[in-house]
């Protein structure tokens, strides 16, 4: 009898470009860790836009993951808000490369690099960043915002706590929540826990820091 390949678990990123140098190592291990206890449960299909920062943690912890599991287990996948030179220019400072050259290795190794269909949509502005967001939204099975969760903060269409917002909009979805400073935060972290993020009943975020809430949350998506 042929054995059946599980499906994979879809896994999307977002969150701060520019994070705080301090935050670096933990965050590097919180994303090994979890991600290491979610390819035990399920192959992974890793959505990453590869925007500096924490999208690029993220990738860079996906690629040694599957350099021990193999591309069968563990894949990167980079959807692009808009054409890939375009998000190049855009990410990058005028006269800087740093973008180009922490982007290239990167996109390299990943197993498929694609646009995000504008469907007759504008192009410039926000538009391309929403559209990405409500992308990874629809097909992500866990959002993971590595983010410093402040939502008293206007809500930026395409930002951070935009995609989380839109994410948890549909029924029964969970985000991981890795805190995690911006570059400029003179503050001390006020979190550093892992968190499982879900909305109340009058729309709020829930936060559960409790031991086991990842392991938990994967038992009921997995089975």
């Amino acid at each position: 009898m042929a054995t059946l390949t599980p499906s994979p678990l879809v896994i999307a990123v977002s969150g701060h470009r520019a994070l705080h140098a301090d935050d670096f190592a933990r965050l590097r291990a919180q994303l090994a860790s979890a991600l290491e206890a979610l390819a035990q449960a399920a192959p992974l299909d890793c959505l990453s836009p590869l925007a500096a920062g924490a999208d690029q943690l993220f990738a860079e912890q996906v690629l040694a993951l599957q350099a021990r599991l193999g591309a069968g287990r563990v894949r990167l996948l980079a959807p692009l808000p808009m054409p890939e030179a375009a998000y190049i220019a855009s990410q990058e400072q005028p006269g800087a490369t740093s973008f180009r050259d922490s982007y290239l290795p990167l996109r390299g190794r990943a197993q498929a690099v694609f646009e995000v269909p504008a469907d007759g949509g504008p192009l410039d502005g926000a538009a391309p960043y929403v559209r990405l967001g409500d992308y990874l939204a629809a097909r992500a099975g866990l959002l993971v915002a590595v983010w410093d969760g402040d939502t008293s903060a206007g809500r930026q269409p395409g930002g951070t706590f935009d995609v989380v917002m839109r994410y948890l909009a549909a029924p029964g979805r969970t985000v991981l929540h890795l805190p995690a400073r911006r570059a400029d935060s003179a503050a001390s972290p006020a979190q550093a826990l892992p968190a499982m993020l879900t909305l109340d009943d009058q729309g709020r975020l829930r936060r559960d820091e409790a031991p086991g809430s990842l392991a938990r949350w994967l038992c009921a998506a997995c089975g």
